[in-house]
């Protein structure tokens, strides 16, 4: 049967795919049967690559299938695009492959049944049959995200055809994603594989010679579980401290409850009171020179410390000396102030000494060691460390003002406290309901409040010496010196709260004491099992009187050298009293005699 040439011209064109060897088409895919009504369009192209010869250029293919022309399935199959969205690169390569003699323009399979398939008359044949070219990368699954979507040519590192990436996240060569944009409006521009909006803009380079995705579902997956085991686990660790804190305030409460019961028992079960004296078991000379002024208790090591004047003459200035409880020996010298110390108080929940002067300084003795001096740019009479945090502590000099510090950062105060009164700060007792302080003029308690110290003044009169705190019995001694006519007077009142949780003074007892006071001599509590008194010394009557509280008997005890300081310890069960003065130190037992 002969064939129309111009039929076949109209119907099949074959391109091969390699140029060098164009003899060995002899795949059926390479045949694709086309439309009719493309003929006009395919001889214009094949006008085109016959005028070009084996020099063809492929601008000029692409310029005319850029033009207002319908796409054409003949030129799909010979690896030719007719979109107007198709990439120059994906023209440029399969063009290139495409190589035309002049003599036979339409090459045609031997081995295709295309042809033998065709139909004599076109009224026969309702629509040529369709066949779709595959396309496959070379390499299968393993070359997948190697090869450019566009072009189906690999992808490189460098050069035009590098690999870039849009921000939908799809991957192409950069000359021709680049194409595929400037083919389209600006505001109809799309990527190529979801036809998202992208822009020349959105290209963006990646530095990779091969791309390889992961499955990282499973990673995920346990992640995700490590996170859910993360909440659960901070969760019972939340549950475990709240746990804790309720077991902790149930321990407080059992505590609470079985010294109410031990107290009520004891009250049952109490013993007859016994009585006591004082018998003196030491008369110590601390220093020939004098220079004493105060003393305090270590219960750690069962030592007293005293102010005394320095006796090495390399070294001129006041120290304290450790006197032992024990066997009531003198121990070592640290030298701490040019000038007289003035107060000195002893912290058990941290182990430091803390020790004030008249050369405004603050020292703070760790084991012995002199840690930290403070410059507070005033003389100091007085110091306190906090009932409640026992890092923090007060001092009180001249002008009425108090600083407070902390002793994890002592290069300034936290804050300053100061009254009306301008007289010195002579003694300061830091207490559960606030902060006692005794000026010579007034006497005041500071009330905490969010940090913020609110004055309260105490209803008794002046002058005043001195002042102390019992906190077992929540009782406060202020000692008043003698003044004309009158004598000196120990003070006595409670400190207690009243229904709306103000703090109230509770006058109890007033003792008259010295008929003159030349010295500053300070009062304390003394307690024994049973029994406590007020001490304080008389210079009118040479002695040290113990004013006994609570039913206890009063006592006088033979005192030549006035008593500046007076401190009590309780050393193995026993109780002792030291009362210090200018040079001596007098140490008193407590034996219990029967009523």
């Amino acid at each position: 049967m002969d064939e129309d040439p111009e039929l076949t011209r109209s119907q099949v064109i074959v391109i091969p795919e390699s140029p060098e060897r164009p003899e060995n088409i002899n795949q059926p895919e390479n045949l694709q049967p086309i439309n009719v009504d493309d003929n006009a369009l395919i001889e214009d192209v094949l006008e085109i690559i016959q005028n070009n010869n084996q020099n063809y250029n492929p601008d000029v293919v692409l310029e005319h299938l850029n033009s207002d022309l319908p796409p054409s399935p003949v030129l799909a199959s010979a690896g030719v695009s007719l979109s107007r969205t198709a990439s120059n690169t994906e023209v440029e390569q399969h063009s290139s492959q495409a190589r035309i003699s002049n003599e036979d323009p339409i090459l045609v399979n031997e081995e295709s049944n295309s042809l033998a398939s065709c139909p004599e008359n076109d009224a026969d044949v309702d629509e040529p049959p369709a066949k779709m070219r595959k396309i496959s990368s070379q390499k299968g699954d393993e070359g997948d995200g190697e090869t450019c979507p566009i072009c189906l040519d690999t992808w490189g590192n460098s050069g035009e055809h590098r690999l870039v990436a849009l921000k939908c996240g799809h991957l192409f060569g950069w000359q021709c994603v680049e194409r595929w944009l400037k083919a389209q409006p600006t505001k109809d521009r799309t990527c190529p594989t979801c036809k998202s909006k992208a822009t020349l803009k959105d290209m963006r380079f990646i530095y990779a010679r091969r791309l390889v995705a992961a499955d990282t579902s499973q990673i995920t997956a346990l992640q995700k579980q490590i996170d859910v085991l993360k909440s659960e686990n901070s969760r019972a660790e939340l549950e475990l401290l709240k746990s804790r804190i309720a077991h902790r305030a149930c321990v407080l409460q059992l505590e609470v409850l079985r010294s109410t019961l031990m107290k009520s028992q004891s009250a049952k079960d109490q013993p007859p009171r016994r009585s006591w004296r004082f018998a003196l078991e030491k008369n110590q000379e601390v220093s020939k020179d004098g220079g004493c002024r105060v003393l305090t208790y270590n219960c750690r090591t069962y030592e007293l410390y005293v102010s005394q004047k320095s006796t090495n003459n390399l070294f001129p200035g006041y120290g304290i000396r450790k006197v032992s409880c024990i066997d009531y020996k003198l121990g070592q010298f640290i030298h701490l102030h040019p000038k007289p110390i003035r107060d000195i108080t002893y912290s058990q929940p941290r182990d430091l000494l803390l020790s004030v002067g008249l050369d405004s300084s603050v020292r703070i003795i760790e084991r012995g060691i002199p840690s930290a001096s403070i410059q507070c740019g005033m003389p100091l009479w007085s110091c306190s460390w906090d009932y409640l945090r026992s890092n923090e502590f007060c001092v009180g000099g001249v002008g009425g003002v108090i600083h407070q510090y902390d002793v994890r950062n002592t290069s300034a105060s936290i804050q300053t406290l100061n009254t009306n009164d301008l007289s010195p700060v002579v003694s300061l007792c830091s207490t559960e309901h606030g902060l006692l302080s005794c000026q010579l003029n007034s006497c005041w308690l500071w009330e905490s409040n969010m940090r913020q110290w609110v004055p309260k003044a105490i209803p008794i009169d002046g002058p005043f010496v001195s002042l102390c705190y019992d906190n077992e019995s929540h009782r406060a001694l202020i000692t008043s010196r003698a003044s004309g006519n009158s004598r000196s007077k120990l003070t006595l009142f409670k400190l207690k709260a009243n229904n709306s949780g103000e703090i109230m003074f509770d006058l109890e007892q007033t003792f008259v004491g010295s008929a003159r006071s030349t010295l500053m001599s300070r009062g304390t509590f003394v307690r024994t099992p049973g029994s406590i008194w007020a001490a304080a010394h008389s210079e009118s009557d040479s002695a040290l009187n113990l004013h006994g509280l609570d039913g206890a008997r009063t006592m006088t005890l033979p005192a030549v050298e006035p008593a500046l300081d007076i401190c009590t310890a309780q050393v193995n069960g026993d109780t002792i009293v030291a009362a210090l003065s200018e040079s001596r130190l007098r140490l008193y037992k407590a034996v219990a005699t029967s009523s």
